[in-house]
């Protein structure tokens, strides 16, 4: 009896210690980590280099224009402008260079009164062939003067495109003459024409803006 009591518990024993080892084997089995397969990168392109561009040059500020006062009427025309008004039978009577000199005028323009000159074109004892051409350097204090006679005079204001400022009047064809004036920061142009109404006015403003080409070295 003692002997099959014995048995049995050492049975029990080592089935008791079988299945704590197994628990423990199985444990331990259980705790070991499984290694994740490494990833496969996928394939990847080089972004295609952009091609080169070279920069666009900078653009050559442009030259700037002075004021350069003509010293007689020969030279405040563009050549081809001469020859227009030659063709025409205008001859240059009036002003430094022309037929009469200055003694033309019995009294000195305005443009004259502050250093400038004055040239007149026509045909001798036709009145209404007279154009006068005027230009004049300016400083601070005559353009100011000279801005404020003109308004004094009843001078209407014209807009210009640019920082230059126009005073004129139409007058009328067979009546008042055409009066285009022009005033830069350094110059005035100036143009009378005996022909009044529009047409005068617009060959005024023509012939002024050719006036400001010349002195300022853009026309030739």
């Amino acid at each position: 009896m003692v002997t099959a009591f014995c048995h049995r518990r050492a049975s029990r024993l080592v089935a008791a210690l079988t299945g704590g080892l197994l628990a423990v084997g199985l444990g331990a089995c259980a705790a070991e980590p499984i290694e994740a397969p490494e990833p496969i990168a996928a394939p990847t392109t080089a972004p295609e280099p952009e091609p080169a561009t070279e920069p666009e040059p900078e653009p050559e500020p442009e030259p700037e224009l002075v004021f350069a006062m003509p010293t007689d009427c020969t030279e405040i025309l563009p050549t081809a402008r001469v020859a227009s008004l030659e063709a025409q039978n205008l001859q240059l009577l009036g002003g430094p260079g022309s037929i009469y000199g200055d003694d033309f005028f019995f009294d000195e323009t305005p443009e004259q009164l502050v250093g400038g000159i004055s040239c007149v074109w026509g045909q001798e004892g036709v009145d209404l062939s007279t154009i006068l051409l005027s230009v004049a350097p300016l400083n601070a204090a005559t353009r100011a003067q000279t801005i404020d006679d003109l308004i004094a005079q009843g001078y209407i204001a014209y807009d210009r495109d640019d920082s230059s400022l126009a005073y004129g009047l139409i007058g009328d064809a067979g009546g008042p003459p055409a009066i285009y004036n022009l005033i830069t920061n350094d110059a005035w142009f100036s143009m009378l024409n005996s022909l009044g109404g529009r047409a005068g006015f617009d060959e005024s403003i023509l012939l002024t803006e050719e006036l400001r080409g010349v002195a300022y070295g853009a026309l030739e």
